[in-house]
């Protein structure tokens, strides 16, 4: 559940790993936190309304708001139990967020080691060249 191949059981967790586990964990816990919080209130205001309208069991708001938090409980899945479900969840949602900040890295290197070497190109150029107008002043 918590690792994809029996031979990563014996690997060692480095720092990184386990501080990516802890953060994305504790991010877990603030959103099932919110949920709850969100969901306490919404779920008086739906038993009312349902007790005053007396709706069909299939229509009933607070059974609609069960739903609701079973999928946002799938959504969050705080311990990991439907990262293989086929659905989107935190832990798809931070994979990508990773592979996003990875490749703007692996751009922003790029990027400025052209530039650096073409500030290489440009220093190499000029001393070839000899003392421009301004500098002979």
């Amino acid at each position: 559940m918590f690792i994809d191949e029996d031979s990563e059981a014996d690997t060692r967790v480095s720092t990184g790993t386990a501080l990516r586990h802890v953060l994305v964990f504790q991010l877990k816990l603030a959103a099932d936190a919110l949920r709850d919080f969100l969901l306490s209130p919404l779920s008086l205001v739906a038993f009312a309304i349902d007790v005053l309208r007396k709706p069909r069991v299939k229509n009933s708001l607070y059974l609609r708001l069960m739903l609701v938090g079973r999928r946002s409980d799938r959504m969050i899945n705080l311990f990991d139990d439907y990262r293989d479900s086929g659905e989107f969840t935190i832990d798809h949602a931070v994979d990508e967020l990773e592979e996003l900040l990875k490749r703007a890295g692996e751009s922003t290197r790029s990027n400025s080691g052209a530039a650096a070497e073409r500030g290489e190109d440009s220093a190499a150029v000029s001393t070839r060249t000899g003392p421009t107008e301004s500098s002979r002043d």
